[in-house]
């Protein structure tokens, strides 16, 4: 199988049908190239901002994280959903700093985390995820 770019299984997303295995498949190829693409982040922490980094490129490493998350959460594996979310939430925080509509983002992702939290048994970590959800909610939104 001949191995798709980022844009080509975006463009791929728009032709298929929401909640396919289709769909699922694509996904995880997103997440795959995400997953790849973050450790070239690391470089980045040594930059002194010469080589013009977009932080808001972060939406593109988010968005199909967050959405196989959620797949994964309708199918009941909490464990791989979370695995997502633990990358996600910090990009949103990134995202928020330079476009504040990403606080509902990680707002959407807070409360899917915690709800990965709560089925796994991992009630202190489901807690404070809520206690910072209802923080954004009440005194940000």
């Amino acid at each position: 199988m001949e191995e798709r770019s980022y844009h080509d299984l975006y463009d791929a997303l728009e032709h298929c049908k929401v909640d396919s295995d289709e769909e699922f498949e694509i996904y995880k190829e997103m997440v795959f190239i995400c997953e790849e693409g973050i450790k070239n982040f690391h470089d980045d922490l040594e930059d002194d901002g010469a080589r013009g980094f977009i932080p808001l490129d972060l939406d593109h490493y988010a968005a199909p994280m967050d959405n196989l998350s959620r797949i994964y959460i309708k199918r009941g594996e909490y464990n791989k959903a979370l695995h997502l979310l633990e990358q996600v939430l910090p990009m949103y925080r990134i995202l928020e700093i330079y476009e504040k509509k990403y606080i509902y983002q990680r707002c959407y992702a807070l409360k899917a985390m915690a709800e990965c939290l709560d089925k796994l048994g991992r009630d202190n970590m489901a807690i404070l995820c809520k206690y910072e959800l209802k923080h954004l909610q009440h005194e940000i939104l």
